[in-house]
């Protein structure tokens, strides 16, 4: 009897052989379980992406219509533009022809106008043209202008002139005197005379030197 519960005793304190196939047991749940781990952090990745992917698509459509209503207010706004550049051409013709139309009119108005005064004055009687376009007192200093350089065949100046005019009309001025000649070139003539310092200006009555010459 003491012999068999020592070989008991022996049994029950030898260690136990490692059992193979717990340990794979183990392994194999854990890779299961990384890979449930995995395939969950896959599933979520893939939601996620395909949810900004709708995003992204749905701001792409949203883009697309915005790009396509301004390319039709584009277009539009266009047409309208050129039909007004077409109504203002219209118009400025229209204008062009009118300015046109009413600048003849004042013309032959105008042309009718002076062949009527024409018509009314006797050109033909020398005497009504020269009072038509002389005053009184312009047709009087002529004369004395005239009669003194006749005596004057060699000219005299302005102020030699006035000199003879003053005496008889004091309110009279060498400028008057030399604008009333200037009018008249075919009458009176300027000439110059003398050298450099000593050079003068000199008027002349053409009537003389026209009556010398014959």
């Amino acid at each position: 009897m003491e012999v068999s519960e020592n070989e008991d005793e022996i049994v029950k304190k030898r260690p136990k052989k490692d059992d193979p196939f717990s340990s794979l047991r183990d392994e194999n749940d854990d890779l299961r379980c990384q890979v449930e781990a995995y395939k969950n952090e896959v599933d979520v990745v893939k939601s996620d992406f395909k949810m900004e992917l709708d995003n992204k698509d749905k701001q792409l459509k949203i883009v697309q219509q915005t790009l396509q209503s301004l390319q039709q207010q584009l277009f539009e706004a266009r047409n309208k533009q050129n039909e007004d550049d077409m109504k203002i051409l219209e118009l400025q013709a229209k204008l062009k022809l009118k300015k046109s139309d009413k600048t003849e009119v004042e013309a032959n108005e105008s042309n009718k106008e002076k062949e009527g005064t024409e018509s009314e004055v006797d050109t033909t009687d020398p005497a009504l043209l020269f009072q038509s376009k002389l005053s009184e007192k312009e047709a009087k200093l002529i004369g004395l202008i005239a009669i003194f350089l006749h005596v004057h065949p060699f000219g005299a100046s302005v102020d030699y002139v006035w000199s003879f005019l003053h005496k008889l009309d004091s309110s009279l001025k060498p400028s008057e005197v030399e604008q009333l000649m200037t009018r008249f070139t075919s009458v009176f003539q300027q000439e110059l005379s003398g050298i450099g310092a000593n050079m003068e200006r000199r008027w002349v009555f053409e009537g003389f030197r026209n009556n010398s010459i014959l």
